[in-house]
């Protein structure tokens, strides 16, 4: 807003060209094209004015009113369009004329964000830095926190450098200084085992930043653990390989953490059994020499660090809210951002409680209760988890596939568990007829597959404390679909019985599965209810092909031209009748009475669906179905089914009927029935939250394990 007393000062990144009539300014922030009856020459006059020493109201003196009208609007659309700053609101600073000239560039960097401009830089230059490292990055840090104006510098060798020395020569012999105020003290670096060292050598810095020439990842663990308790300001650059990892900036207000990084990195490692050795927390003192740090790349990678503090303290950040790690290619010098979010793995930001039972129960009526989720809102959300290096999930794209008769959608899942046998990223694929469905469940079971991955140890209960505190426990002979366990039971997490809403403690081991082999009971969905019926719709589909092994009739066809259908149902009928032109249905619904069909293409079995409503289950089927024969036909493994046990033929009746399925529409009312009808056969569902890292949770809360046992729970292991 424009007032009499505003001094209006021209931005120093301003760029102007006049025209007949007319001008075009540009800046950092925005191109302008202004045109008007002989505003070229208005502006003209006017710059000289705009240098912040006269006031509006001086400017606009002795003027008529309509050319008082011209140049106020004219100053207006400046300033609103950020041409124009306002200096009369400027804080105060006690730069000296040669600190502003010297660092001239700087603070016209700044003025390029923000307003008082002097001052932020001001801030930035009196605060006190410990530069910790060695080798040519270290050197190179230092000269470039000194060339960017910082007062006050602390440093520290490290001993991990081949010309490493105890001594202390004058710090002003090793660096060039760019001001009389400037100063480098060379601190004696503490022993790195003892924390309370490290800790007295940090508390009297504002900001500590950490560059070696090697791989020293347990130093760097340490710093970001002991600067996030004491609340202290640290960004810091570790060299691996032939890339350097910038941050991200740890500080109270972004409560970013180095840590949770550097997991989401190692857990997105291409090959990991031989990258992981060089990305562990351990330090690296002697390893080989990096041939691609020379002096320009590690001017490049300390000029980058100390750029992100200067933005930090200046806030001229172009990234405000997401946690960053920069990546470096040091052969290319090409830079990349990353965005991460928080590990749960890690020791230094996160701290897990292991639940009691109450709390358990707690935690269950809070998913209960709350709001279904939007499905564009969780697509929207998911894509804060995507990014190619520091991801839960590195890719979603459709970029593979043949999108002909089916839109195909696909996830990349990371490997948090750093499990050594994943050769290759693990893949989850779906379809549908329509693109964005197809997007919707592939981001959902990417969050399944990963819920059910990852688990945190420190909120398992340990068998000693299950036995010690007498706590109810499911005997492990109970479970179904599960083989035995060969070794006794180590560790227990909380399961709620369904039935009677009363938590008991399951095998871990039985509810957190491996990526590589599908399991039973795993779903998620809007809401809680769908969450659980989808779990309990997968154990109906497991146990009707089990019981198909045993069975003594033969099953009826589906008379498709009259059963109840979907628009989407046809449609897909219709592209198999066109593409395969035999394909026959099956109703093998079993005696837990929901309705499953056997989807048979060229007399083989290609699936088996199952759902509450016979035109959703015929559905679901004739979509795998179509599914199946586009991966054969386009030859794309990656979206074919998993193979299924056949329907033998003295099964196979070709008496044909219409399936009906009186079944209730809401999921609160189906989870009701599943589990009555589950109950009515001696079977008891526990259901498990997948919940273990909290930042997936933010995007897709209500995901489930669901165990079954048989009869009566049993206490004990």
């Amino acid at each position: 807003m424009l007032t009499q007393n505003m001094q209006p000062t021209l931005n120093a990144d301003t760029c102007y060209v006049l025209l007949d009539d007319s001008i075009y300014l540009h800046n950092n922030h925005n191109n302008l094209m202004l045109k008007g009856r002989n505003l070229d020459r208005l502006f003209e006059h006017l710059v000289p004015k705009l240098d912040g020493t006269a006031t509006l109201e001086e400017i606009t003196e002795g003027l008529d009113a309509e050319k008082k009208r011209m140049v106020t609007s004219l100053i207006k659309k400046l300033f609103d369009r950020h041409f124009l700053k306002d200096t009369s609101q400027d804080q105060p600073h006690l730069l000296q004329a040669a600190e502003l000239a010297t660092y001239a560039s700087n603070i016209t960097f700044i003025e390029s964000f923000q307003a008082s401009a002097a001052h932020r830089f001001e801030r930035f230059r009196n605060q006190h830095l410990l530069i910790i490292g060695s080798g040519l990055s270290f050197t190179s840090l230092v000269e470039a926190s000194l060339h960017c104006g910082v007062k006050h510098i602390d440093a520290i060798i490290t001993s991990e450098h081949e010309g490493h020395s105890n001594s202390h020569p004058n710090a002003l012999d090793l660096f060039s200084t760019y001001d009389a105020e400037q100063t480098v003290q060379l601190l004696t670096a503490p022993n790195w085992d003892t924390e309370a060292e490290v800790l007295r050598m940090i508390q009297t810095s504002d900001a500590i930043l950490h560059i070696s020439d090697r791989p020293m990842v347990a130093r760097a663990q340490l710093l970001n653990r002991l600067c996030i308790e004491q609340q202290k300001i640290c960004i810091q650059a570790i060299v691996v390989d032939d890339h350097a990892w910038i941050g991200p900036l740890v500080s109270p207000e972004t409560e970013s953490c180095w840590e949770c990084a550097w997991r989401r990195l190692q857990a997105n490692l291409t090959h990991l059994p031989e990258q992981l050795p060089h990305y562990a927390f351990h330090d690296h003192p002697i390893a080989s020499s990096n041939p691609y740090l020379t002096m320009p790349t590690a001017t490049i990678t300390a000029q980058r660090l100390i750029f992100e503090l200067f933005t930090y303290f200046t806030q001229t950040g172009l990234t405000k809210n997401a946690a960053h790690l920069i990546e470096i290619d040091l052969k290319t010098c090409l830079s990349t951002s990353h965005t991460f979010l928080p590990h749960p793995h890690c020791l230094s930001s996160q701290h897990p409680i292991v639940p009691t039972a109450s709390r358990f129960l707690e935690q269950i009526q809070q998913l209960q209760q709350q709001a279904p989720i939007d499905a564009r809102t969780f697509v929207e959300n998911m894509a804060r988890c995507v990014d190619e290096k520091l991801g839960l999930f590195t890719a979603m794209n459709d970029d593979d596939f043949v999108q002909t008769f089916l839109a195909v959608y696909q996830v990349h899942l990371s490997n948090p568990m750093l499990m050594m046998d994943q050769h290759e990223a693990l893949k989850v694929v779906a379809v549908s007829t329509e693109m964005p469905n197809a997007r919707l469940r592939a981001a959902q079971r990417a969050c399944e597959r990963y819920a059910a991955n990852l688990v945190d140890r420190r909120r398992l209960l340990s068998q000693e404390t299950m036995q010690h505190h007498s706590l109810p426990a499911v005997s492990t002979t109970q479970f179904i679909g599960i083989p035995p366990l060969l070794t006794d039971v180590e560790t227990w997490t909380w399961a709620l019985d369904l039935h009677t809403q009363q938590p008991y403690l399951v095998p871990a081991t039985h509810v957190f599965c491996s990526l590589q082999k599908p399991e039973y009971g795993i779903a998620s969905g809007r809401t809680w209810e769908e969450a659980i019926c989808q779990a309990l719709l997968d154990w109906c589909n497991y146990l009707t092909i089990e019981q198909l092994q045993a069975a003594q009739h033969a099953y009826m066809q589906v008379d498709l031209a009259h059963a109840p259908m979907t628009s989407a149902g046809v449609y897909l009928h219709h592209l198999l009748e066109t593409a395969v032109g035999q394909i026959t249905v099956y109703d093998v619904t079993g005696i837990l009475h929901v309705p499953t069909f056997a989807i048979c293409l060229a007399e083989k079995v290609v699936t088996y669906s199952t759902h509450c409503s016979v035109a959703l289950a015929l559905e679901r089927g004739l979509e795998q179905a179509l599914q199946q024969y586009h991966a054969e036909q386009f030859q794309q493994p990656e979206s074919a089914l998993v193979p299924v046990p056949d329907l033998p033929a003295i099964l196979r009746s070709e008496q044909r009927h219409v399936p009906r399925s009186p079944l209730p529409e809401a999921w609160s009312e189906r989870q009701e029935w599943l589990l009555q009808n589950f109950q009515a056969h001696r079977l008891r569902a526990l259901a498990i939250p997948l919940d273990h890292d909290p930042a997936l949770i933010q995007v897709l809360p209500s995901i489930v394990r669901v165990l079954l046992t048989r009869a009566e729970l049993k206490h004990g292991a």
